[in-house]
């Protein structure tokens, strides 16, 4: 039986502009030309006055600080102001960290296992830490590093994965339970963030009414 995920309003935006991300043809791309589409998606929305960039260029553009949406449409808005805001979305400094990774393409085990949790597919993440424990403590190759733990946070990785499922505190506790550590670190705003400061400071734990068990299973090792 499905389990229900919240999806933020902003965040449903964002996956209708990029509907793509869920294509798994696409995910088997290299890194370095997955976001260099959504670059070009994401210019070519703002040239067309598209309000969906907006969670994107808000959180992730530096020069958007204090400006409104409006603002944003008009302002200039470069491919190279896109390829920036696109790195810093999924956790590099800048878009020559990026290029760095060459060819690099993201691991599908993981990339499969973050799917499945972010659906709330529990009994199917089970199975597949069992045939591979590894992935408990395994981290993305994207530029905050984050392990699946931090993905639960809903905060600081990709915009169209900060997404709740319902039963994330049961989440939480089954990868705990298989030797994820809680108090490993990402490197999302400036680094050194816990899956607990993520989970507590995102709004989408709240508003999916799952933030206070959530919170109790990852804290209780803090």
């Amino acid at each position: 039986m499905p389990v229900e995920v919240y999806i933020a309003p902003e965040v449903c935006e964002v996956i209708a502009l990029h509907p793509y991300l869920d294509d798994p043809s696409f995910g088997k791309l290299p890194v370095v030309a997955q976001l260099f589409h959504q670059a070009e998606v994401l210019h070519s929305a703002h040239c067309a006055g598209d309000h969906r960039i907006r969670f994107q260029v808000k959180c992730w553009w530096p020069a958007a600080m204090g400006v409104s949406v409006e603002q944003l449409l008009r302002a200039p808005f470069t491919m190279n102001d896109a390829k920036l805001t696109i790195a810093r979305e999924y956790g590099f400094t800048s878009w020559a960290d990026v290029e760095a990774l060459g060819e690099t393409v993201p691991e599908p085990k993981f990339e499969a296992a973050l799917n499945t949790m972010l659906a709330g597919d529990i009994g199917a993440l089970a199975t597949m830490l069992n045939q591979e424990p590894a992935l408990v403590s395994a981290r993305t190759v994207l530029g905050h590093g984050s392990t699946l733990l931090h993905y639960l946070g809903s905060n600081g990785v990709e915009s169209h994965r900060q997404r709740v499922p319902i039963n994330a505190a049961e989440i939480a506790a089954l990868l705990i339970d298989q030797g994820a550590d809680p108090l490993s670190e990402a490197n999302m705003y400036g680094g050194g963030q816990a899956a607990y400061d993520l989970a507590s400071t995102s709004a989408d734990p709240y508003k999916a009414g799952t933030a206070d068990e959530l919170l109790l299973i990852l804290g209780k090792q803090r």
